[in-house]
């Protein structure tokens, strides 16, 4: 039988942990499983409502020691690595697997040899598709973002680069690389490592694992036949609010620095710079006739800053 271990990190989301912990037994039937729930300190008994679910193992931290550490500590305490687990399932506690839907992703995982991580279709809370693969950042991958007008953004050369809107969430495929709501992981590929870079507190822990599993030759699948609902940045809405893109923007920045070096990150923010100071002028005029903005208008005077500052090499 197949031994999987599902982690979840918590910090402050009860109501969500609780839907999320009661899909798991039909979502991992079949499955020798274990579940761990390591809390980051929340104060609002986000501990105490995993210890309600007497099939899951809680972890108590102190403080907040951040998603990648404390998913690590969830994963891989008492040495759940290869060789004693089979499957490791990073999942977000804002989701709801549907039954057997975690089973299939394990077992489609296996069976293909040069698989080392597979993902689900994501679906919002009203079951829409939520965008959840992308191209690893790139020059052309942000000047395709940021330059190419909106209409052109859904068409061939959005399909290309996998634009918000555009990419392929229903064919099966491989990705470069999926965010981790749901990260179903083959143990062996990991080849003794940390499935995650504690270097972040949190963001782009993600993309840096599909990067690492990339390096070493491992596919990165995705498999729209398995949906998973996922209400998406429940923990990080909370702590930073509107700061969040900053956050995020940071990280990335610092990640693309580690990865690609300092001149390719500068020009990397000069495509992202222009891409921001292009958007602006039409959200200007629609903010200047009181038209509302759409969501994506109203964060781009919150990233100018951080492109900025990486253009600076700050």
């Amino acid at each position: 039988m197949t031994r999987v271990r599902v982690g979840i990190v918590v910090w402050n989301t009860a109501d969500l942990l609780d839907a999320c912990l009661s899909s798991l037994p039909a979502a991992l039937q079949g499955l020798n499983a274990e579940v761990v729930v390591v809390d980051n300190d929340s104060s609002d008994g986000s501990a105490d409502v995993a210890d309600n679910h007497p099939a899951v193992r809680v972890i108590r931290n102190g403080t907040n020691v951040g998603y990648a550490r404390a998913m690590n500590q969830a994963l891989c305490a008492d040495g759940a690595e290869e060789g004693t687990t089979d499957v490791l399932i990073a999942l977000n506690p804002d989701t709801v697997a549907p039954p057997g839907s975690l089973t299939v992703l394990a077992g489609r995982l296996l069976a293909r040899p040069d698989v080392g991580l597979m993902v689900p279709r994501l679906l919002n809370p009203d079951g829409t598709l939520q965008h959840s693969v992308y191209r690893f950042p790139s020059v052309a991958v942000s000047a395709a973002a940021g330059l190419l007008p909106i209409r052109w953004q859904h068409g061939r050369l959005g399909r290309r680069f996998w634009l918000e809107g555009s990419a392929p969430h229903d064919e099966a495929g491989d990705v470069d690389w999926a965010i981790g709501a749901v990260h179903v992981i083959r143990s062996s590929a990991l080849a003794g490592c940390l499935p995650y870079d504690e270097r972040w507190f949190m963001y782009v822990e993600d993309l840096d694992l599909c990067w690492r599993l990339a390096e070493t030759g491992w596919r990165r699948t995705f498999e729209p036949q398995v949906s998973v609902i996922h209400v998406g940045n429940a923990a990080g809405s909370q702590a930073w609010g509107t700061g969040r893109t900053g956050r995020w923007l940071d990280a990335t920045y610092d990640w693309y620095r580690l990865r690609h070096g300092d001149f390719a990150v500068w020009r990397w923010a000069v495509v992202n710079t222009a891409g921001v100071l292009a958007r602006l002028a039409p959200a200007s005029v629609r903010w200047a006739t009181r038209r509302p903005l759409e969501e994506w208008q109203r964060d781009l005077p919150r990233a100018l800053p951080r492109h900025l500052r990486a253009l600076g090499g700050h």
